[in-house]
């Protein structure tokens, strides 16, 4: 099974800018230095969500499928949706209400996702503080980038002080702003668990 991603779909969502690669409509930033591969979704997914693998597998499939990373902390993330049969794109950062940002829009359905190298992803302005809260920061090229612990499918700057292992997922490589609405440029290197200080 494979899936085709057309990275050249103009990109006609994204005037409030918080997508600050608005030529990108899908796929990885660079196709040669990225490890792109193609899945089966466990149900929605929002262009630009942290996926986890479904620890499930379904009757006749020999791989498991992924979903959306759950909000809460120690989540090993598999990668970076890119695309998907619903041929959505990079919308606002917010979870999808329609199928125009959706890379899925059900189980059953393809999607590409990126395990390794640059891409868009859904990051919050925001910085983790415990295990299951963040608070707003702006993010900042080479920011150590976490699964957010409140919100599903979400990106947020690794906490600081010594505050113990976290899974870094991605560097930052575009600021961000406050909040919880940016498509940034990242790169997916799934680094592990790491101390931040």
């Amino acid at each position: 099974m494979f899936f085709n991603v057309n990275t050249f779909k103009h990109n006609t969502h994204y005037n409030s800018l918080p997508n600050q690669y608005p030529g990108l409509a899908r796929g990885p930033i660079d196709h040669d230095a990225s490890s792109v591969i193609n899945s089966i979704s466990s149900g929605e997914i929002t262009m630009g969500d942290c996926l986890t693998i479904n620890p499930t597998i379904e009757a006749a499939e020999l791989l498991p499928r992924v979903l959306t990373s759950p909000g809460g902390e120690d989540q090993v993330i598999y990668g970076i949706a890119v695309g998907g049969d619903t041929d959505g794109i990079y919308g606002t950062g917010t979870t999808a209400t329609d199928e125009s940002t959706q890379a899925t829009s059900g189980a059953g359905q393809g999607v590409v996702v990126v395990t390794q190298g640059r891409c868009l992803a859904r990051v919050a302005g925001q910085i983790q503080i415990t295990n299951t809260t963040t608070t707003d920061s702006a993010i900042v090229p080479g920011d150590a980038l976490v699964p957010d612990p409140a919100i599903a499918g979400r990106l947020v700057k690794a906490p600081e002080g010594g505050s113990g292992p976290v899974h870094v997922v991605a560097r930052a490589l575009q600021d961000g702003v406050l909040g919880d609405q940016n498509i940034l440029a990242v790169d997916v290197q799934r680094e592990g668990l790491e101390d931040i200080t």
